[in-house]
Order: structure tokens, then C-alpha cells, then sequence
């Protein structure tokens, strides 16, 4: 089975566990609201992630689809703030949710989807320490976005390691804890999902500058044209590269202005890869010890 095909397969056992949990919403505007942040599908990769753990640590997918539930829970949940933040209009090629509803519905949508993550994590109350790190460290990391934080390397990868590493440092972590793993396993699985994470969030920054709108099913140049932190950004700015200069590029020409910058980017996500390996090193060769790697392989590879 290839990555895409997992993602499928694991995506569909998570998804079998949120229908239920828009019963009883009011009113029936947040509930339409709650209904479609949860029905706007991404790749799952962070519910993969969480249940992968849990088989590398000898338990099955199965019983760890709780804990992907509440881990996507709050991925969507950040979505439609990261969207509000940053007025997108478009996620996954859909109508953001604050440009349907409205702001104000779609901050209290945040609060709903982050509640039911919490309900749902009470079936172990030990996972919810767990995401209640990746709630705070996210927080951080929306507002180091804000104040301009990153002003080099080291900055941007603890920015990205809060904005986005966190969360898949605990779908990693939560995944080990269902799956009976020891405290050894969990902080590796937890440091393997951090530094993967972050790969993730560097990828991210290349797909920025190389792909266009409807490829990527959201707006493309945002980070330039948000002054939001970006890898490349800072290191076509330490090469003397003005923002202006890049501003009055079309994709193409951005593209071509800073491939030495996007190279560099891509050694980053691969460091950060190799990283997040060495944290499996003590594991047991198994299948779902090399799908954990394969899927940091995809991560940094993908093409949206």
C-alpha cells in the first residue's frame, strides 16, 4: 500500500467518528458551520500519524481512531483561525468558513470543534495533556506570526516547530500513549512528530513560492504578500533580496528569483526528516515503523 492509499484508508476510519459528534448543536447555524469544517478533507496526515504510533508501539489502528479524531479536531479547529488570521477566502479550494458565516461564527466555530476534541479525548484522560500542549505552543506560534518573530533560521524553526510541529508531535505522542507504549517510546514518537512537523511547515513555505492557486487550493505568494515568516523568504533576504523585488513577481518569475532559497529550504525539511528518523531508532523494524518513514518522505515531497 502506498502512502496516498493508507492516507485513504486511515482517513476513513477517523472520519467514521465525527459524524456523530455534531448531534445537539445550537444553533443551527454553528452546527451547518461546525459540519463544514469537519467535512473539509485534507490529506489526514496527522490522524495517520496517530495511528501509526499506536501500531509501532504494538497497537492497532483501530483502537487509536479516537485519538485522531480529537488530534484532527483541532487541526481543523486551527485551520479556520489560521483563515481568519490571515482573511483567506479559499481553503482546499472551498469558501472559508469566516467568509461564509462571518467572523464572529467562525471564531465560535474554533471554540466548538476544539471542544469536541476534548470530549472526545476524555475516553483517556491522558491524551488531553498532550493536546492541551499543542493548543498552547500553537497559540505561540500564531502570535510569533503576528510581532514578526522569526528573523533567522533558528527563530523560524522554533516558530514552526509551536505553529505547526506541536500538533504532530502530539498526534505522534497520543498515538504511542493509546498503544500501551512506555515512557521511552512516547517522548520518541512525540520528538519524531515535532521534527516532522516542522518539515512539514518548511514544505509548506516551498509550495508557497512554486505552485499555483488551484493546485494548492488556497492562495499562493501568501506568506509574501502577508509578511508572514517563511524560510525561504529569510534566506532570499539574507542573500539580498528585497521584498519589493519578489512582491512584483508573478510565480514563475518569484519561483526562478529565489530557487537558491527553495533549494535551501528543501535541505532544511531534510535535516529536520533525518532528525525525526534518529528518534525511531530504538523501535523494532516493523511495517509501521516504515511507514512512519515514508510518510516523512511523502511529507516533504508533496506536491500540495
Amino acid at each position: 500500500m502506498d502512502i496516498e492509499q493508507l492516507l485513504a484508508e486511515r482517513a476513513r476510519l477517523v472520519d467514521s467518528e465525527l459524524p456523530d459528534l455534531l448531534h445537539g448543536i445550537r444553533p443551527p447555524e454553528l452546527a451547518a458551520a461546525v459540519a463544514y469544517a469537519m467535512g473539509s478533507r485534507g490529506k489526514r496526515i496527522r490522524p495517520a500519524l496517530v495511528t501509526l504510533s499506536c501500531e509501532a508501539v504494538g497497537g492497532s489502528a483501530s483502537e487509536a481512531s479516537f485519538a485522531a479524531a480529537s488530534i484532527e479536531l483541532i487541526h481543523s479547529s486551527s485551520l479556520v483561525l489560521d483563515d481568519v488570521i490571515d482573511k483567506s477566502e479559499i481553503r482546499r479550494g472551498r469558501s472559508t468558513i469566516h467568509k461564509m458565516w462571518g467572523t464572529d461564527m467562525a471564531l465560535l466555530t474554533v471554540q466548538i470543534l476544539a471542544a469536541l476534541s476534548l470530549k472526545v479525548a476524555t475516553k483517556d484522560p491522558r491524551i488531553i495533556y498532550a493536546i492541551a500542549d499543542s493548543l498552547f505552543y500553537m497559540g505561540e506560534g500564531e502570535a510569533m506570526e503576528l510581532v514578526d518573530y522569526a528573523k533567522d533560521k533558528n527563530s523560524y524553526l522554533e516558530l514552526a516547530f509551536r505553529k505547526t510541529g506541536s500538533l504532530f508531535g502530539s498526534a505522534a505522542e497520543v498515538g504511542s500513549m493509546v498503544g500501551g507504549g512506555n515512557e521511552e517510546q512516547n517522548r520518541n514518537l512525540l520528538e519524531f512528530g515535532n521534527h516532522v512537523g516542522i518539515a512539514f511547515q518548511v514544505r509548506d513555505d516551498i509550495l508557497d513560492c512554486i505552485s499555483n492557486e488551484e493546485d494548492l487550493g488556497k492562495p499562493v505568494r501568501n506568506d509574501l504578500f502577508m509578511g508572514r515568516p517563511s524560510i525561504v523568504l529569510l534566506d532570499a533576504m539574507s542573500s539580498g533580496i528585497s521584498i519589493d523585488r519578489m512582491m512584483k513577481c508573478n510565480n514563475g518569475e518569484l519561483m526562478h528569483l529565489v530557487a537558491d532559497s527553495i533549494d535551501y529550504a528543501q535541505e532544511v525539511a531534510k535535516d529536520e526528516l533525518d532528525i525525526a528518523k534518529g528518534h525511531l531508532d530504538e523501535f523494532d523494524e516493523s511495517p509501521a515503523k516504515r511507514t512512519l518513514i515514508e510518510l516523512g518522505e511523502y511529507i516533504i515531497s508533496r506536491s500540495k
